[in-house]
């Protein structure tokens, strides 16, 4: 994988995708050896949590001898790194339903967001779990730090562009920093990770009437409807 863009950068997607496919889909039997092993790393993880992975465990799920998964993967730390490409990658590829167009593209943006993570906590709920193996992980252990925060560089660079492109078309208020919004949708897409659907469906809610300006609430026909939603 190549090495992730600097925050602030607009980011070329369909690169990244074209990256990310060929990634997935290797043409030689060295790339698909190598995928197999992130995939049994990845279940030994969902399954027994970052305490339990360990390289042995990993050679046997993927039923290779350990000579051979050291081949590829020469230590633990590797393994891991590996895998923080691979779930990336994954994040790249795997996508909600397209919300219906609201005539307000940042809106829309932001809404794709809520759909994709409510996608995964319904249809992949072990790459949250995972994600959250080494989050808790990344607390204790610097090199799982710099790992995690290597994986959540491209979300974060592509929330910042969503932002900055909805506060320069009018869709996103301009009163505060952009680094302000971003923590705070950044914040509030973390922690629907452990809500339910409708709880989920109030807090997508909830940010576009803190984030949308009095204009894209208009553009979007959310105004009427929020006002209708509070009389009741």
């Amino acid at each position: 994988m190549a090495k992730h863009p600097a925050i602030g950068k607009k980011i070329d997607y369909q690169a990244i995708v074209e990256q990310v496919q060929a990634f997935l889909n290797p043409e030689d039997d060295h790339g698909r050896r190598r995928l197999a092993l992130l995939q049994a790393a990845f279940d030994v993880l969902a399954e027994v949590g970052f305490e339990g992975l360990r390289t042995r465990a990993v050679a046997q799920r993927a039923r290779v001898n350990i000579a051979t998964l050291h081949y590829y993967f020469p230590s633990k730390q590797k393994l891991v790194e590996g895998l923080a490409d691979w779930i990336g990658a994954r994040f790249v590829v795997l996508h909600g339903p397209c919300p219906e167009p609201s005539g307000v593209p940042a809106l829309d943006r932001l809404r794709q967001e809520f759909s994709d993570g409510l996608f995964y906590l319904r249809e992949h709920p072990e790459m949250i779990l995972v994600m959250q193996e080494l989050g808790l992980r990344a607390k204790r252990d610097r090199q799982v730090a710099k790992i995690v925060e290597q994986l959540n560089l491209y979300w974060r660079t592509g929330l910042g562009w969503m932002i900055r492109a909805g506060v320069a078309e009018g869709a996103f208020r301009s009163d505060l920093p952009e680094e302000d919004l971003l923590v705070m949708v950044m914040a509030a897409l973390t922690g629907a990770a452990d809500l339910q659907p409708k709880q989920i469906e109030r807090l997508r809610s909830n940010v576009e009437e803190w984030i949308l300006t009095p204009s894209a609430k208009d553009r979007a026909g959310l105004t009427g409807k929020r006002k209708q939603e509070g009389a009741r």
